[in-house]
C-alpha cells in the first residue's frame, strides 16, 4: 500500500479533540495507518522508531503536508515528549488541533528539541 499524506491528514483532522487527552503517539500512528502504511506505536519520545521504520526519513527545513514532528521530553512533567502531523496549511494535529508546533505553554517556554520526519 502506498502513503497517502492527504489521507492521513483528514484523518488527523477529523479524529482531533478539542484539548489533548494524552495519546498523541496513538493518534499519529492511527493518521498514519489511515494513509497506508503500516506503523507501530510507541512513547513520543521514541516515536522515531516506529516512524524510521515506516520509512520516514528526518527532514530539516519548512514542514509540509504529511510531516510528522517528534519532540523531546520536558525535564520533568511529561517524561513522554510529543508527535505531531502537519497538515501543510499552518496546523499541527496530535490526539488534539494544536495552537502551536509545540503542544501547550510549557513546551513552548523550555522549546525542547524538535525533530522533522517526511515520508517519500
Amino acid at each position: 500500500m502506498s502513503w497517502n499524506k492527504s489521507e492521513a491528514v483528514s484523518y488527523a483532522r477529523s479524529h482531533a479533540h478539542h484539548e489533548s487527552m494524552g495519546y498523541c503517539a496513538r493518534a499519529v500512528a492511527a493518521a498514519i495507518r489511515a494513509g497506508g502504511l503500516k506503523i507501530e506505536g510507541a512513547d513520543a519520545k521514541d516515536f522515531w522508531r516506529s516512524l524510521e521504520k515506516a520509512g520516514f526519513s528526518k527532514t530539516y527545513g519548512t514542514p509540509i503536508e504529511g510531516d510528522v514532528a517528534v519532540i523531546d521530553a520536558l525535564p520533568d512533567d511529561n517524561q513522554h515528549g510529543h508527535t505531531c502531523i502537519y497538515d501543510g496549511s499552518g496546523n499541527w494535529y496530535s490526539d488534539f488541533k494544536q495552537r502551536t508546533l509545540y503542544p501547550g505553554p510549557t513546551y513552548r517556554k523550555i522549546q525542547p528539541k524538535i525533530t522533522l520526519y517526511r515520508h517519500p
